[in-house]
């Protein structure tokens, strides 16, 4: 009796003992768990699906930023911008930045404008019906599809990630453990936050194409009194430069005793330094 009464008191502690070690390991199993579904969480989403499936619906999906770049040249260059800026207040459009280089006569404006993608082709056809000076121009479509389904699967998946930490975090009792989860939920969240703001990037090239363009007042647009004033500047600077070589000339004239006291100090000094030379060549050899 006594010994079956020890056996199962022995049977009854190791059962306990082992109820509690599972518990203790039960968060780090979890934390294991998730630490492996983050380590997947950064493989590549998977590959889209092979050609010829769902043809019109990736049409439709398709993201694709426009970029267009357009050189002018005119005798107004105010005018002209104005009459561009009527455009781009159609196709719902801003200017970014806008830039004036003042250098007559052959001023020039570099303005950056963003055009509602949904208009870019309407406004380039505007410019080309106003029959303008055009000097180059360029016009490209990038498509950025792969690029920003790749950048919002892998948002989904830190947010699910995101998901089970907290999770994981309401469940944890263990400080050393809180620690941990709370320095992995702060990576992730600025793994996330770094996502968004390149998705939101996208949907802005997406919206939004952006447009370069230059106006230029050149010389063949010059009229006949700006070119002969402009003609006249430059006789003027010859002129000037001619007038400025003389004065030059007659200065170093004027000066011409500098230049009789420069070859005095020159003999002097050479006359000094043979008759040092001499006394020590006296000296080297009375010593010899």
């Amino acid at each position: 009796m006594k010994t079956n009464y020890v056996i199962s008191l022995l049977v009854s502690a190791c059962v306990l003992l082992s109820c509690g070690k599972k518990q203790e390991n039960s968060n780090n199993y979890n934390l294991k768990c998730v630490a492996a579904y983050d380590k997947v969480s950064e493989c590549p989403p998977p590959p889209p699906p092979p050609l010829g499936s769902n043809i019109r619906q990736e049409k439709n999906n398709a993201k694709l930023v426009k970029k267009g770049s357009l050189t002018l040249s005119t005798t107004d260059i105010e005018l002209t911008k104005k009459q561009i800026y009527e455009y781009v207040k159609n196709c719902n459009g801003y200017v970014v930045n806008e830039n004036l280089e003042a250098k007559e006569p052959y001023s020039s404006y570099s303005i950056l404008l963003n055009i509602e993608a949904s208009q870019f082709d309407r406004f380039v056809y505007l410019l080309d019906s106003a029959k303008l000076n055009v000097v180059s121009k360029s016009f490209s479509v990038e498509d950025v599809t792969m690029e920003y389904v790749d950048h919002a699967t892998r948002l989904e998946n830190k947010k699910k990630l995101e998901k089970r930490y907290l999770d994981l975090l309401a469940k944890s009792k263990n400080v050393k453990e809180m620690l941990e989860i709370e320095e992995k939920l702060e990576e992730i969240r600025s793994d996330i936050e770094v996502k968004e703001n390149q998705l939101k990037t996208l949907d802005k090239q997406i919206a939004y194409s952006e447009f370069s363009l230059t106006i230029e007042k050149r010389k063949i647009n010059l009229t006949y009194d700006e070119s002969n004033s402009y003609m006249r500047k430059i006789i003027q600077g010859v002129s000037s430069g001619w007038e400025g070589l003389k004065w030059f000339l007659i200065t170093l004239i004027t000066i011409w005793p500098i230049y009789i006291i420069i070859v005095l100090l020159y003999f002097v000094v050479r006359k000094l330094i043979r008759k040092w030379k001499s006394k020590k060549r006296e000296i080297n050899e009375k010593n010899s």
